[in-house]
């Protein structure tokens, strides 16, 4: 069966279509699209790594052997067509890596990833602060006023806040997902309104226990209960300056590798994994102490 398979037109053409054919229609699909300003890639993603990508897509079982059982009924053909799927799984994983090769030793082009440091350091002048501006543990967080998420983390991060006292700074800045929250970036900008008022926190806590009343009508309410002014805070709303510095947060997000929310930042490094209370206080603790041993090995050799 297998003598039959190797010289069989359907065989290769199954390795052709799975090997060449995704390779050069996946890869130059995608990249003839960004070129055409159909769309961009992913931040961190290169061409050549579109490409390898593409080329790895040939390793394909599941549909392949579902189309192959739809589209013969002879059980040879059935057979040389199966085989055809098993030598282009070899045959794209070597193509793939190949690519991937390239990719890494002439382009430079070692990983896709994104970016894992803040963009732009915690000003306490700008940014809304809650504790000691001057504490050693920094935690930002990039949240969405009307994320489920986000809510649900207030309660925690009140946890860690108790647990660090002054040692730690919490620092909130606005990543509202406008596809999905209609009403994130009218919030935040409330918040903003509210800011102006030395009220942001006060604001912040009222949104966060309302997240199903964010409407014009609900936000003025908001405004009422958090002892603002509420004809000014009217006002302000319509302010363009406060939209802009909430799509600055969310600038400084993307640039950072936030996507979604709560992302949050130990220091100036994007944490990775759970967010509950105590992984967050254990690396702010263990950034401390290493913050604690740079400088003692910098005074020693001073």
């Amino acid at each position: 069966m297998l003598q039959e398979a190797l010289r069989s037109s359907v065989t290769w053409g199954v390795v052709a279509g799975l090997v060449i054919g995704k390779f050069l229609g996946i890869g130059l699909g995608a990249i003839g699209a960004v070129r055409l300003r159909l769309g961009q890639l992913p931040q961190g993603v290169s061409p050549s790594q579109v490409m390898g990508g593409a080329a790895m897509s040939g390793i394909g079982f599941t549909v392949s052997l579902l189309i192959i059982g739809l589209a013969f009924d002879d059980a040879a053909l059935r057979s040389q067509a199966t085989v055809g799927v098993l030598l282009a799984a070899v045959g794209a994983t070597l193509l793939g890596g190949l690519v991937f090769w390239v990719s890494r030793s002439v382009f430079g082009h070692r990983y896709a990833s994104l970016p894992t440091v803040l963009d732009r350091p915690v000003d306490p002048e700008r940014d809304h602060v809650r504790g000691n501006p001057d504490a050693p543990l920094t935690l930002v967080e990039y949240g969405d006023f009307e994320c489920p998420f986000c809510g649900k983390a207030t309660g925690m991060l009140r946890e860690v806040r108790e647990q660090l006292g002054d040692r730690l700074r919490y620092v909130f800045r606005h990543l509202p997902l406008t596809d999905v929250h209609p009403h994130a970036e009218e919030a935040a900008v409330a918040a903003e309104a509210a800011a102006r008022q030395g009220k942001f926190w006060e604001f912040h806590d009222v949104l966060f226990e309302n997240q199903d009343e964010l409407e014009f009508e609900d936000l003025l309410g908001h405004a009422d209960r958090a002892g603002l002014d509420v004809e000014r805070f009217a006002r302000d709303l319509s302010d363009p300056e406060l939209l802009e510095r909430v799509r600055a947060d969310a600038d400084s997000a993307e640039a950072s590798g936030a996507r979604g929310t709560p992302t949050f930042f130990v220091g100036d490094r994007r944490h990775i994994g759970a967010y509950d209370a105590r992984t967050l206080i254990a690396e702010l603790e263990s950034g401390e102490l290493r913050a604690a041993d740079e400088e003692t090995e910098d005074a020693g050799r001073d």
